[in-house]
């Protein structure tokens, strides 16, 4: 838990390096009446320290600002990036609002390291980000980076398989007041404000947004009411700038996580059926709800020394976090609630219970980054690094059981887990131009992490752990830069990655899985012509210890992910941006890959004997890993004057068959899928608005029926066959061949996204 201790200890270790810090540099001009000469050079639009650039030997992709802009329609950042190579989003609700989430060359989101301006933002026990607790934070951001592979050094969770950089706006000379909003299909409502000062008294300037997104959701009751706040107060002279910046969001959405039957999957009606909250007789349970608010606070100083190269920033963070999900449970056993086997009704003795519960995190997570960076001529150099601390609780209420009365009408808790994990690091980097087109480029580091649980979970199991890691990640590569516009680029890094909280609470017999390693191999070449512009990438990842889902459970039938010896991700990724003729554009990326385990074995239950079969499979698919990913789209700029813009775009995406597990087993299939959108935008300004913008996004535009994400259960039952059994509930198991006497069988679950829909937005800038 947060402490005062823990925050004394923290501050003593940032205040000596406060001046040892990361590059938030900002760029922006402006001149005032008291000093018509003074350059305010604090550019918030590059973080050097982590980012990548032409000269480094990486694979990345920016996302600008005015791309972000026009794509922005209240969906969350997953769907804004969807057109990126290598990415496949998916949306609970169907479309995009909620509980989204995205994958980066089959890598799941655990595996990605996200920051903003630098800081971690990563939960620290499952290593995700969940974007719906920054609902329109797209409106707050300048520019998105992603990098594919490990990527540079960076802050924050290992990054193992895309590091994404989130840059919040920069400064504006001149104050500003902007309306943007959105209505749509499935009650979806998007209305943000956002504001600045401008300059004040020559050394101050403010900016900040409220926003409000609802939806009913794609899915039945998939609902979602988000908020959200963004504030920034910015101090700066010639050469020092101090930002503060807090942003938050709270969401309560209702849960659409469980899926659907395959049967469901093409039927116009039962496609959009929701299982959650129907455990509750009659009708679904009302606040079947996730509810969690967010709050992040980020201090940054910069400084660029006088007449040197150095520049140095740090920056300070806490990050507070609240929230629960509720859900109606039936039959639930008396044990795992109130620790007593039964309770007498009547006179019968009931060991299960209807029952409403509240499982709650709260946590704490602080700590500071920083770099020092010189750039001189041919060469750039930076060191940097951070520390951060994570403090949570987990713990479990029961509101209402049908058979035992709570003590005073009051929740009872019925588990209590306490969790802290402390995560070093330092890195150094340099790039070093050798002769007139070369550049070298060496990025070393080392980081080392303290995970500690202690409690029980909901199971009453004891979960009290203490460990620790140590990771050395070194990278190298050249750029060659050829001609006027042409580049080559390798580089070799190396990436490595603690299991996650329920790798190590779910662990049987505490057999705490291996960490993770990653060796990561990129090939480029660039090209870019006043009318075209080319890239294809090679990538090569090569994983040891990988951790997947192999079936085996634990000794409460928790399914584990544990260590395969050797893995990989091959593939090649092509990017094309071609002006057709003036105003016309078509953009295209494609990713071709293979994704293999090499020597997969399989855990499957056996329902007649009570224990597992061991299946070994030999070299298979590693799930939801598409060998192809797609994307294309024409834009035509109709009207291009100054103060008039028409523009229309058809884009479409096309991802590959996946497999939902990791058996390659043609049962357990996603199948390939394709959609078009039409965009249309119409930016005009009058009077005293300086900016008005008119757009309509037509989303699915051929109505597809296609789910991007499901779950899968495969088990062996020769005495019983559980179909007739869900004739009358959800039929979500099927038969395994023609054959039920060989008793294979599997459920699976689909998560449908939504056919054809629209959406108005509309933004006024004063």
């Amino acid at each position: 838990m947060l402490s005062l201790s823990r925050i004394a200890r923290i501050a003593y270790c940032l205040l000596p390096t406060a001046y040892c810090l990361l590059i938030y540099p900002l760029s922006i001009s402006a001149q005032t009446k008291q000093d018509s000469t003074q350059t305010i050079d604090l550019q918030t639009v590059t973080i050097t320290a982590t980012m990548a650039n032409e000269r480094t030997p990486m694979t990345f992709t920016n996302v600008k600002k005015e791309q972000l802009r026009k794509n922005d329609f209240g969906q969350d950042i997953p769907f804004l990036l969807k057109s990126t190579p290598s990415v496949v989003e998916t949306s609970d609700a169907g479309a995009g609002v909620g509980y989204t989430g995205l994958r980066v060359r089959g890598s799941d989101a655990t595996r990605t390291n996200i920051t903003v301006d630098g800081v971690p933002l990563n939960d620290s026990e499952s290593q995700l980000v969940y974007w719906v607790n920054m609902p329109d934070f797209a409106n707050s951001t300048s520019m998105i980076q992603i990098q594919r592979g490990v990527g540079t050094s960076t802050n924050g969770a290992g990054a193992f398989g895309s590091t994404i950089n989130l840059i919040t706006n920069p400064l504006r000379s001149e104050k500003f007041i902007n309306y943007s909003g959105a209505i749509g299909s499935f009650g979806t409502q998007k209305h943000a404000i956002s504001f600045g000062s401008g300059i004040l008294g020559k050394h101050f300037s403010m900016d900040g947004r409220v926003s409000r997104i609802t939806s009913d959701g794609y899915v039945d009751r998939a609902s979602s009411k988000l908020g959200s706040l963004y504030l920034s107060g910015t101090y700066f002279n010639r050469s020092t700038s101090l930002r503060f910046k807090l942003f938050t969001g709270n969401e309560r959405t209702y849960q659409s996580w469980y899926g659907i039957p395959e049967a469901y999957v093409n039927d116009s009606k039962l496609r959009t059926y929701n299982p959650a909250g129907t455990d509750k007789p009659d009708s679904p349970y009302p606040n079947q709800v996730d509810d969690y608010q967010q709050t992040h606070t980020h201090l940054t100083l910069n400084h660029a020394f006088k007449n040197t190269a150095w520049r140095v920033n740090a920056s300070l963070h806490y990050t507070r976090g609240k929230g629960f999900y509720e859900e109606y449970k039936a039959s639930q056993k008396l044990y795992n609630y109130f620790l007593q086997d039964s309770v007498k009704v009547g006179e019968k003795q009931v060991k299960k219970t209807d029952l409403t519960r509240r499982l709650w995190l709260d946590n704490h997570f602080y700590g500071g980054v920083f770099s020092f960076t010189y750039k001189q001529n041919a060469t750039e150099m930076v060191f940097g690094g951070g520390l951060n601390q994570y403090d949570g609780k987990h713990y479990g209420q029961v509101l209402w059981a049908e058979k035992v009365p709570l003590e005073n009408n009051q929740p009872k808790t019925f588990y209590e887990s306490t969790a802290g994990k402390t995560d070093v690091n330092i890195y150094a980097k340099m790039n070093q131009q050798i002769g007139s087109k070369m550049y070298a480029f060496v990025d070393l580091q080392v980081r080392k992490v303290g995970h500690q649980t202690m409690g029980k979970d909901r199971r009453q199991r004891d979960i009290s752990r203490d460990l620790s890691w140590f990771f050395f990640n070194p990278k190298a590569g050249l750029v060659y830069n050829y001609t006027e516009g042409g580049q080559f680029y390798g580089s070799f890094a190396v990436g490595n990655r603690e299991p996650n909280r329920n790798d190590i609470t779910d662990a049987y017999n505490n057999q705490i899985p291996q960490s993770e390693r990653l060796l990561n191999t990129e090939l480029g070449w660039k090209l870019a012509k006043s009318n075209v512009s080319f890239g294809a990438n090679f990538y090569h990842m090569y994983y040891k210890n990988q951790l997947v889902v192999t079936g085996q459970i634990n000794d409460v039938g928790e399914q584990l992910r544990l260590n395969v010896p050797t893995s990989y991700r091959a593939g090649l990724e092509f990017e094309l941006a071609w002006k057709i003729t003036e105003g016309l554009t078509f953009d295209y990326n494609a990713t071709l890959s293979q994704n293999k385990i090499t020597n997969f074995t399989e855990y499957r239950d056996n329902w007649d004997t009570g224990a597992q079969d061991v299946i070994t499979h030999g070299t298979t698919d590693i799930a939801f890993s598409p060998n192809v990913i797609a994307n294309a789209a024409l834009t035509y700029q109709i009207l291009r004057g100054s103060k008039n813009q028409l523009e229309v775009s058809l884009s479409g995406k096309h991802v590959g068959q996946q497999f939902v597990d990791n058996t390659s087993n043609a049962n357990t299939i996603l199948e390939a899928y394709m959609y078009g959108d039409f965009r249309i935008q119409y930016k005009t300004q009058i009077g005293i608005f300086k900016n008005i913008i008119a757009k309509l996004l037509i989303s699915n535009i051929l109505d597809t029926k296609y789910s991007a994400n499901a779950w899968a259960y495969r088990f062996t039952s020769t005495g019983y066959d559980p179909r007739p059994d869900e004739a009358q509930s959800l039929p979500y198991t099927r038969l395994e061949g023609a054959d039920a006497n060989k008793g294979t069988f599997n459920q699976m679950g689909y998560f449908p996204q939504a056919g054809r829909s629209f959406t108005l937005g509309l933004s006024v800038e004063f």
